[in-house]
């Protein structure tokens, strides 16, 4: 059991000894790959001789290589990051060889504090002419240390030794980098297999970082950010649904898409938000069955597609995320499934789950070697339909080396150069059976 320490005074102690900063306007660049930018203006009093400022309310995750501050007519002449944070095992590491006062049985003790484990604490008394006393850690039920170890802070602070051409009120533009502070979009399709399906688009912000952020602008950056991350840096609330009206700004940056939410919002510690990124109801939806050996051995997938279009109200850059499909009429869930993200003019493709009504077998039937290099070899896919209405079936086949399809019982389209497919129609009750011959030369 951890003893329990009384601290008395320690605030007035940190904060009395350097200036405090308040007044914050805040941006956020929120990147899918967890981590975020940070960047504020703060409103600083700073002396025309070295001010030392001290900003709170940062993340407890920062990339301490990434900091950067800079103001008009501010001059910075040191940055330091502290985040080493009061714990009793932190103090008491401090106060190793340094007297202490600690009650026992209603009695002070004072002596030395020479170490401790997770169980006990090694003491020497003050009046004990070199003898070592050894606690249990629940004998210490109130400590006193003789001040505040340096470097430990109750929050991690940034502390700003600056001055300024003139003394007086100056505006501090800090940016950083931090883990712990990410986003995800989320997906809902409403799904009417006899009209337009309705589409919408979540994100959810997860603050997991060490601070709160009140009244932020929020940019979403969808895309892979490349980063290398630094070696030994440093390391339930309320949750809210946001709402807005308005749709989210969408805006191109270098190879990356920026999104920004229409108005500001307070990311409160451990909170867990959502916010609408669009909605559109004019989705059209194609339902089709997709079999592709190579990946599903036996099972079909369910699969629905349509296209990132501005006709249906989209035609803008969809980040990757997760959908939900949910039958239109009961509103029963169907599957969910991640979603690539998806530029204008693509096609947004979701398996929804395995078919259980379409069965499917494929098969090598035939194999030559026609040549030293050259071999060939004839596949047959049989689907069968067990369902009560006709149905598309994608055969996809995955191909190697330098071929060329010879024969074949359907046509194809090719994909790419070593992919293939086969969209066939299945009648009711019925079994189609597709056969084709491919030669490989290497």
């Amino acid at each position: 059991m951890k003893s329990r320490i009384i601290w008395v005074g320690v605030a007035f102690v940190i904060w009395s000894v350097i200036g405090y900063a308040a007044g914050r306007d805040i941006k956020i660049n929120i990147y899918n790959g967890g981590f975020s930018q940070i960047s504020e203006t703060r409103v600083v009093r700073i002396n025309s001789s070295l001010t030392e400022i001290v900003l709170p309310d940062v993340a407890e995750k920062i990339d301490p290589g990434s900091i950067s501050i800079d103001g008009n007519g501010v001059e910075i002449h040191s940055i330091i990051y502290a985040y080493d944070l009061i714990s009793t095992d932190r103090l008491l590491r401090k106060f190793i060889n340094r007297e202490i006062t600690f009650n026992k049985d209603d009695s002070l003790e004072i002596g030395t504090l020479l170490g401790y484990d997770d169980d006990n604490i090694f003491f020497a008394p003050r009046s004990g002419k070199g003898a070592v006393a050894i606690y249990e850690r629940d004998d210490f039920k109130y400590v006193e240390l003789s001040g505040l170890p340096e470097a430990l802070v109750l929050q991690p602070v940034i502390i700003v030794k600056a001055m300024a051409d003139k003394p007086g009120d100056k505006s501090l533009h800090l940016s950083y980098l931090t883990e712990g502070l990410g986003w995800r979009a989320e997906y809902r399709l409403a799904y009417d297999p006899q009209k337009n399906s309705g589409f919408e688009g979540w994100v959810l912000l997860d603050n997991q970082c060490g601070a709160a952020f009140p009244e932020a602008s929020i940019v979403l950056v969808a895309g892979q950010v490349d980063r290398d991350k630094p070696e030994g840096s440093a390391s339930q609330s309320e949750s809210g649904l946001l709402l807005w009206q308005a749709t989210s700004k969408l805006e191109p940056l270098v190879d990356y898409h920026r999104f920004t939410l229409p108005l500001k919002a307070t990311l409160n510690e451990m909170d867990n938000k959502q916010a609408p990124l669009f909605k559109v109801d004019g989705v059209k939806i194609d339902h089709y069955y997709k079999f592709k050996w190579s990946e599903t051995k036996a099972d079909v997938k369910s699969v629905i597609a349509f296209v990132n279009d501005r006709s249906i109200g989209l035609g803008f850059p969809i980040p990757p995320g997760r959908i939900s499909i949910f039958d239109d009429a009961s509103n029963a869930f169907l599957g969910s499934s991640l979603i690539e993200g998806t530029p204008n003019g693509e096609k947004v493709e979701i398996f929804m789950g395995t078919a259980f009504d379409i069965k499917a077998e494929r098969k090598r039937i035939d194999h030559k070697k026609i040549g030293r290099d050259k071999n060939s070899d004839t596949f047959e896919i049989k689907i069968r339909n067990h369902k009560s209405e006709k149905v598309k079936v994608v055969a996809a086949e995955e191909l190697y080396g330098y071929w060329e399809i010879v024969d074949k019982s359907d046509d194809f389209t090719k994909k790419d150069f070593q992919n293939i497919e086969f969209e066939v129609s299945v009648e009711p009750g019925k079994e189609k059976v597709i056969t084709y011959t491919v030669e490989y030369s290497y």
